[in-house]
């Protein structure tokens, strides 16, 4: 494509300094018109290239135009190396590496000796599977254990993935559901490869979410669960619950509200706080919670008796 050609150009210029047109014609495999071209259209761009005549010319980048900010700034920069790095060592896509390669040669090297800041991604052996999938549009299946335990073999279109929340997804249109669904790569068993392909369907993730939504407006109201906790499970309250669900008392506790579709997901995660939270309201939420607790020390009931 013409576009990663270009790119390409400024990418060379800014790492050999000087090119002759023969030279770039056999690195693009083009005619030495096309790169006359080429030039024309950076030009006209407002890239900066020099043409230097005599048998030591060429084509190079203007002196100072890896300090010329125009269109990203430094910190712009550093910030796609660092996220592209980062999703590198978690998913071992080998594509990224080479766009690592070309946003370094944008980068003056003495700004990217810092590794102070790094960002480590859960790795999933489901990443690459299911990319390659979306990337040559092919049906694979899984073994998929929903929230309440529940397993469940599917073949899915996958459109996507995406991080959320500390968390990796892949959106698909689920052909068991016949719908578009996501999925928690974390409760994918196992993947593996089909000899079908697809076509894919107008969908974008928008769309899934909206329809989730319509789902949750016929069938499940969300209800607000108010909590307090000590001031020893402040860390645990910044890690699972957004900014503006946590308010700081006055006393030292710390007041949640958080929406959930269910008891169950809900006492879930109160009882990952052990006894660090107290349940504020709803108050009929209380003798579940307390009811699950005795179910707990039924379980180990013989161990007391012992």
């Amino acid at each position: 494509m013409k576009i990663d050609r270009l790119l390409g150009i400024i990418m060379l210029l800014i790492h050999r300094k000087r090119m002759k047109a023969v030279e770039l014609s056999r690195y693009f495999e083009v005619s030495e018109r096309t790169i006359y071209r080429d030039m024309e259209s950076l030009n006209s761009a407002g890239i900066p290239i020099l043409s230097l005549p005599g048998q030591e010319g060429g084509y190079e980048l203007m002196d100072g135009f890896l300090l010329d900010k125009k269109y990203l700034t430094l910190d712009e920069l550093l910030s796609i190396q660092w996220a592209l790095s980062s999703i590198e060592k978690a998913t071992g896509f080998e594509d990224i590496n080479e766009l690592i390669t070309k946003i370094n040669q944008l980068i003056d090297p003495e700004t990217t000796q810092d590794k102070n800041i790094q960002l480590h991604l859960s790795d999933s052996n489901h990443i690459q599977t299911i990319y390659k999938a979306i990337q040559n549009c092919k049906v694979i299946g899984i073994r998929y254990v929903n929230y309440t335990g529940t397993e469940t073999k599917r073949s899915i279109e996958p459109m996507g993935i995406f991080l959320s929340d500390y968390h990796w997804y892949t959106w698909a249109y689920c052909l068991l559901r016949n719908e578009p669904r996501v999925f928690k790569l974390t409760r994918i068993v196992e993947t593996y490869n089909t000899n079908r392909y697809f076509i894919r369907r107008p969908y974008t993730i928008e769309d899934i979410y909206e329809n989730s939504d319509k789902k949750s407006g016929s069938d499940i109201r969300p209800f607000t669960v108010c909590l307090r906790f000590s001031q020893e499970a402040r860390a645990q309250v910044l890690d699972n619950f957004r900014e503006d669900e946590i308010v700081d008392s006055l006393d030292g506790t710390i007041t949640v509200e958080k929406n959930y579709y269910s008891n169950d997901r809900a006492i879930s995660q109160i009882m990952s706080f052990g006894n660090k939270v107290r349940i504020v309201y709803p108050k009929e939420l209380i003798p579940k919670f307390i009811k699950c607790l005795n179910d707990i020390k039924k379980l180990y009931k013989d161990s007391e008796e012992v």
